[in-house]
């Protein structure tokens, strides 16, 4: 695989600002991102003391895959308090988009680097964030079908969607199996077809919960790298997270003032809030087989929804020491919980997620745990041969798709294959139709209403001649057919839905394309960490 690299980030965005260290942007972080020196710094943090139990619970919840030497190695690693290069993502359908690999890749890529730099073993950890129960934002993907050449949404639709956590939730395996038949009626039959259809329909039959389809399928593709994998919802987990939670319940007041207060002067720096909470408590509570808010008003913690239960301190931390399975982190609280729990070198998130963090900076220290090393993952796309030889019949930039997409290059092209002298004749007539019209009000003076009635009129017209200028260029679009179903190519596969491809694209995709190994160590590039975007022609 050729690597090109791009710098996508728009002058003065959060990302750019953020990995070119501006001071203002710095102060709600820890340590400077990609520098060596905070690297070892951070490297020389003493252990958290809990890396015994951990590796134990990350052992138990991988007992049921197929582990390689390098898993169980790295297993070891933990318990011995190496450091840890981690992050985390929903459990997308068939793993969502693919972002979620590319975070995944981020750990992998990074945690080889700091090993190497450190001479110690620094090992790759990702969080399934099973505990999340926004189903709208996991039961989906898009497949792009290279016939129609369009991105078709491929969905698990049921008529109930459920209100507890992913970890908890058993799927409809029929529905599940429908949605991957959908997908590769979209995306088509290859070589490569019959081995990932396999591996994924093996994943769902050796699956009880939806977060467990994710699980299994991302260690069959990563498990040569070594990488460990965690539930957030995994049962065992919450026994050593009881101090924390705890210590969250204890100090509900100052948690929450910390948080608003940091939001708040963070605003003001980036102008926008990331994290939209109404809670003062932070967590959630099942109840009911509902995943929900615990809120807390006149000397009593509630739930969110309409229930009459209600707890007193004492009551919900006796509760928490009974049944900690109940309790789960929200998104001002998982950050603490993941750092609580790992010895953790670098947090490895995307860039909605770095803002979150610098929301949380004094939420950190009110619970005296050291935010880690904020990286942000890598960005990758992949260049098809049939993309890049449309790319280079156009003589199109591979930048400039990537940023803008095609269309300022469709619109080009048919400008340049319509005739000038048709659209000069129109632009000119267009550019005499309102002098008329000028002349006009001239003469009226300062009737209003006759004035408004000539200025609807010249609107009137101007609009009629650019629906003959619009109507026109659809007629060259149309006598240039090829040509734009090569640009519909081209923007579906690099720039699909305005965007960029690791953002809708889905794994499967690639992998029914190149192989079912095409993320393994033999097969994907040896790539460095870098904050730029980059493009891997396939």
């Amino acid at each position: 695989m050729d690597c090109k690299k791009t710098v996508i980030d728009q002058q003065n965005s959060f990302i750019d600002r953020y990995t070119n260290q501006s001071d203002e942007i710095l102060d709600f972080y820890e340590y400077k991102p990609g520098e060596q020196s905070e690297f070892e710094r951070r490297a020389k943090l003493n252990s958290n003391g809990r890396e015994k139990a951990l590796s134990e619970v990350i052992h138990s919840y991988m007992s049921d895959l197929e582990l390689t030497e390098a898993q169980l190695k790295n297993i070891e690693n933990l318990r011995n308090g190496h450091k840890v290069i981690i992050g985390g993502q929903q459990a997308g359908l068939f793993t969502g988009p693919l972002y979620t690999f590319h975070k995944i890749i981020s750990i992998i890529i990074l945690a080889n680097e700091q090993s190497e730099k450190l001479n110690t073993t620094v090992v790759p950890v990702f969080w399934i964030a099973g505990e999340d129960h926004d189903f709208d934002e996991v039961n989906h993907t898009f497949a792009y079908d290279r016939v129609s050449r369009q991105l078709n949404k491929v969905k698990y639709s049921t008529l109930e969607p459920p209100e507890k956590s992913v970890y908890q939730y058993q799927f409809d395996k029929e529905l599940v199996m429908d949605a991957l038949s959908d997908m590769f009626s979209a995306i088509g039959e290859t070589n490569h077809s019959k081995a990932v259809k396999e591996m994924v329909t093996d994943a769902i039959e050796a699956s009880d919960s939806w977060s467990d389809i994710f699980k299994v399928m991302t260690n069959e593709v990563f498990k040569e790298h070594g990488l460990l994998l965690i539930d957030a919802s995994y049962s065992k987990l919450r026994k050593i997270e009881i101090p924390l939670f705890k210590e969250i319940i204890e100090k509900r007041e100052e948690i929450d003032n910390a948080f608003r207060n940091t939001q708040d002067q963070f605003a003001n720096v980036i102008k926008k809030r990331m994290i939209l909470t109404d809670s003062n408590v932070h967590l959630f509570y099942d109840y009911n087989q509902k995943r929900q808010l615990l809120m807390y008003e006149n000397e009593k913690y509630y739930l969110s929804k309409d229930t009459d239960v209600t707890f007193s301190k004492d009551e919900l931390i006796s509760v928490l020491e009974k049944h900690p399975e109940r309790f789960s982190n929200n998104v001002v609280t998982r950050p603490l919980m993941e750092e609580y729990l790992f010895n953790t070198l670098s947090f490895i998130g995307g860039p909605s997620e770095i803002i979150y963090w610098g929301e949380l900076k004094e939420v950190f220290k009110t619970l005296n745990i050291e935010m880690p090393i904020v990286t942000p993952r890598m960005r990758i796309s992949y260049l098809t041969q049939e993309s890049k030889k449309c790319i280079d019949t156009y003589e199109l930039d591979l930048d400039n798709l990537l940023i803008n997409g095609i269309k300022d290059d469709k619109d080009k092209f048919i400008r340049e294959k319509a005739s000038d002298e048709v659209l000069r004749e129109i632009e000119e007539i267009k550019v005499v139709q309102s002098s008329f019209h000028q002349k006009l009000i001239n003469q009226i003076g300062d009737n209003y209403q006759n004035r408004k009635l000539v200025e609807k009129n010249n609107q009137i017209h101007q609009h009629q001649y650019q629906y003959l200028i619009d109507r026109y260029l659809l007629n060259v679009e149309r006598e240039n057919e090829i040509s734009m179903r090569h640009f519909e190519i081209v923007e579906n596969t690099l720039h699909p839905h305005h965007g960029l491809q690791e953002r809708v694209w889905n794994p499967i995709q690639l992998m029914n394309q190149f192989g079912i190994t095409m993320f393994s160590p033999s097969t994907y590039p040896p790539l460095r960490y870098t904050f730029e975007h980059i493009t891997l022609e396939l």
